[in-house]
């Protein structure tokens, strides 16, 4: 059975007995070795090194048993494990003023936590694919974040909301800040938004030119659409056994990385080939030597 040695030097604390047993032993001596931990029920200036001594020692001693015990490693890097319910009962009625904190830090200490690695090219967790955007968007006003818009200045205590700015007719003071300038120097010149490839009929945000019908495809689209050409690529190699690969068309790091994870799942190989904007995915029926997919 394994000894729990934990302290400085020559200081140690020797457990007997089951590991439960040994555990108590040593939350016994942090408590006798630090007396607020009993005297006093919440965390101050004056006891906080205390708290954090025990909590620190204590782990020590889980960590030696980890290192002797693969099984108790593993055990404590999974929160779920039977060890922790163990632990928390053992904490709890040993040290029971400060058991959340020493065990917040143990959790902390040992419990295995999986990051999301992003690799160079990755698209950022942001706006609409930052994970629970979708539902906190349902659950956004439909006014947006700040709900419904207020023309004119900030607010300030006893003004009333003026609501949208009026397009025409009324006094200056009712269109709000903003619209006097216009007024002063006449109508607006269309002819700048004609120069400029500007249509009145367009709706505000929508794209313009002859690339409307492709710009206005949602992401959700062209994810779709790069996974697709990856099926065509192996139905091809799969109809015709005297074709060794298929190059598909260029793409970005983020759709490429989808065509791999496709190609593999269906039993075949891939890799990235080319520079820059024209970087593409080829799809083989055999493992590429040297090369390898991103």
């Amino acid at each position: 059975m394994a000894t729990i040695e934990a302290g400085d030097g020559d200081e140690t604390v020797h457990g007997t007995g089951t590991i439960s047993e040994q555990l108590v032993e040593a939350l016994r001596f942090y408590a006798n070795a630090f007396p607020e931990l009993k005297t006093e029920d919440k965390i101050e200036m004056s006891n906080i090194a205390a708290v954090s001594g025990a909590s620190v020692f204590f782990g020590l001693d889980l960590k030696i048993l980890a290192l002797q015990n693969a099984d108790i490693k593993e055990a404590l890097a999974n929160e779920t494990s039977e060890i922790w319910v163990d632990l928390s009962r053992m904490v709890t009625s040993e040290i029971p003023n400060f058991a959340g904190l020493i065990l917040a830090y143990l959790r902390w200490a040992f419990v295995k936590v999986e990051q999301k690695v992003w690799e160079l090219g990755d698209r950022p967790p942001v706006g609409r694919y930052t994970p629970g955007a979708a539902r906190r968007a349902g659950s956004r006003p439909s006014g947006g974040f700040g709900g419904p818009r207020r023309s004119g200045p900030p607010s300030r205590p006893g003004d009333r909301d003026r609501g949208p700015r009026r397009e025409g007719g009324g006094s200056d003071r009712d269109k709000g800040p903003g619209s006097r300038g216009r007024d002063r120097d006449g109508p607006r010149d269309n002819n700048r938004d004609r120069d400029r490839g500007g249509d009145k009929s367009r709706p505000r945000g929508a794209p313009r030119g002859e690339n409307r019908d492709r710009s206005s495809a949602s992401h959700a689209d062209q994810e779709a659409l790069a996974v697709e050409t990856v099926k065509v690529a192996i139905d091809k190699l799969r109809s015709d056994t005297a074709l060794a690969e298929v190059r598909l068309d260029p793409s970005n790091s983020f759709f490429r990385r989808l065509q791999h994870k496709k190609a593999v799942s269906d039993g075949f190989y891939s890799y990235s080939t080319g520079e820059g904007a024209g970087r593409s995915v080829v799809v083989t029926r055999d493992k590429p030597a040297g090369e390898e997919g991103e």
